[in-house]
């Protein structure tokens, strides 16, 4: 059963708050990334994920080899409470250290002291979930409320290159296209580094071009759902029902023990089908939440609905205010067996109080995604504008392996090390279509003249969702080319670096350190060059606003 519990969690200790803020800020995904690491070679390579694994057996050098790596946030670890106070005065309570993803390095092993320009480098990148965009939804939402406050949301980077879009070219279906983009960048000492993007997209598709969709809502109807979380409930429910259509079938359910179904295997009519409206008007809140008697419903739903050639979908829908305990989460591992049955879990509220452990199990467990609802506007942007790219899945079980000249290494934190989730795997990692994976990556040489010849390589293998065949594609491209580039050619590169400067701005501004003021400025300059190149884009202009409010707040 699911249990309630409090909003506030256990506070982070200062510690655990310097390890976090005094690396660098990683990042990873559909984007996410980060990095960075220890000289060796079968040593684990760190980055930022969303809660990640790493590995641990024996690579070529026998000393330590990769992890099936990556998942979603440490569900297990404390979280803070909600606002309370003065928003200009240092957070008391700062959400818990987040685990980064692991990139693994498989060359032989070097000691810190050599310079081994000879062996090539051959690092495996790890991205933890390619779907989940919590943090970003709650801190946009939360800086452009009336009361700008980021007390309590758990800023996780890689989600932040899930969440904004890249224009990557797109691939043929059944197929993806790799991108990868590099770029000089100064270093702390004297040995040259580089920002590493690779984009790794897949096909795209019209709404009228998808297939079929067998979809089961569970919505928490619980007491604490009343106000907010209701209302944009019910707004969610009906931006996914202006995009069904005849052929579609939808069933309701609550997480109420006694009378759980609300609508039993539905033959969609079309667009906002008067019947799927009339029944999410009617929702009502009450009672405590019964997590298991709602999921086990949905799924006897879900497998009456199986069609191998459709969508086959459940979507959990709370104000993650339960618990899942194991017994639920071994539910939904149980059915996520059943080829193309994910389950993705959407928040709603307010995203001051907001926690996404629920979510965040569910939805790995699911092999889904974990969402936030802030608002309408987010609703339908979710589930309206991005139909396709939400509910869809185009490929699975991502792996991408790049191979460098020798005398490269990825940067991650050492204080970081052993911060992983060894539960979480990385065949839960999912595509839609319309959809780009964004690996970032910073990088060091020890060679002074790193980047003049060599070439890279990039190597990833997936499943192809609509045949299940497993597949592999390859890019290479010499380094002087690709640092040769334009700046106006390597755009997403630019609002890579743009995205990944403007939620370390964020974890900062909730540390309140004494030179905020210039890690602010010198994110609104990294924004400003990205919006050069990319003009129009709404998004990096919505963080350029949302980088003021907080440098006059």
């Amino acid at each position: 059963m699911a249990s309630r519990r409090s909003p506030l969690g256990a506070p982070t200790s200062l510690s655990a708050l310097v390890a976090l803020l005094c690396g660098p800020l990683l990042a990873c995904s559909s984007a996410g990334d980060p990095g960075e690491l220890e000289s060796s070679s079968g040593a684990t390579l760190g980055g930022a994920d969303d809660s990640t694994g790493a590995l641990s057996s024996d690579s070529n050098s026998g000393d330590s080899s990769p992890a099936t790596g990556a998942g979603n946030e440490d569900t297990g670890a404390g979280t803070s409470g909600g606002d309370s106070g003065d928003p200009t005065s240092p957070p008391s309570d700062l959400p818990p250290v987040e685990p980064v993803p692991e990139d693994i390095l498989d060359t032989d092993k070097q000691s810190p002291e050599s310079c081994d320009l000879v062996t090539p480098v051959s690092v495996t990148l790890r991205t933890v979930d390619a779907s989940a965009t919590v943090s970003p939804t709650q801190a946009r939402d939360a800086a452009l409320s009336d009361w700008v406050s980021l007390t309590g949301i758990r800023i996780r980077p890689w989600e932040f290159f899930n969440y904004y879009t890249f224009g990557y070219p797109a691939a043929e279906p059944g197929l993806v296209v790799i991108t990868p983009q590099l770029r000089a960048t100064p270093g702390v000492g004297s040995d040259p580094e580089f920002i590493l993007q690779i984009g790794v997209s897949t096909h795209n598709l019209p709404a009228e071009q998808r297939p079929p969709v067998r979809l089961t809502l569970a919505l928490d109807n619980s007491n604490s759902m009343a106000g907010k979380a209701q209302d944009l409930l019910r707004a969610t429910g009906k931006a996914i029902a202006g995009n069904l259509r005849q052929g579609d079938v939808l069933s309701i359910v609550t997480w109420n023990a006694k009378n759980s179904t609300i609508l039993e295997l539905h033959d969609v009519s079309g667009p906002d089908d008067p019947v799927i409206i009339d029944k999410l008007d009617q929702l009502t809140v009450g009672g405590s939440a019964e997590l298991y008697s709602g999921l086990m419903t949905a799924y006897k739903l879900a497998d009456a609905a199986y069609d191998p050639g459709a969508w086959n979908r459940v979507l959990l829908v709370s104000d993650g205010g339960a618990t899942a305990n194991e017994t639920d989460l071994a539910v939904i591992r149980d059915h996520a067996q059943k080829p193309g049955i994910y389950l993705s879990g959407v928040g709603v509220g307010d995203a001051g109080i907001y926690r996404s452990d629920m979510m965040d199990a569910v939805a790995h467990a699911g092999r889904g995604a974990s969402l936030f609802v802030g608002s309408e506007a987010e609703a339908s942007k979710r589930f309206d504008e991005q139909f396709v790219r939400t509910l869809g899945a185009a490929v699975r079980e991502l792996h991408v392996h790049v191979d460098l000249p020798g005398g490269f290494d990825v940067i991650r934190d050492p204080s970081q090390d052993g911060l992983n989730n060894p539960d979480i795997g990385t065949d839960g990692v999912r595509l839609g279509p319309s959809s780009s994976l964004v690996l970032h990556r910073r990088l060091r040489s020890c060679d002074p003249a790193a980047g003049k010849e060599g070439k890279l390589l990039v190597e990833v293998s997936y499943v192809d969702e609509a045949t299940g065949e497993l597949r592999s594609a390859k890019a290479a491209a010499a380094l002087p080319e690709l640092l040769a580039e334009a700046p106006v050619s390597q755009s997403s590169l630019f609002k890579g670096i743009a995205v990944q400067s403007y939620a370390a701005a964020l974890e900062q501004w909730q540390a309140r350190p004494t030179d905020l003021a210039a890690i602010l400025d010198d994110t609104a300059a990294q924004l400003k060059s990205a919006l050069e190149l990319l003009p129009n884009d709404s998004e990096l202009a919505e963080m350029a606003q949302i980088v003021e409010i907080l440098s006059n707040d």
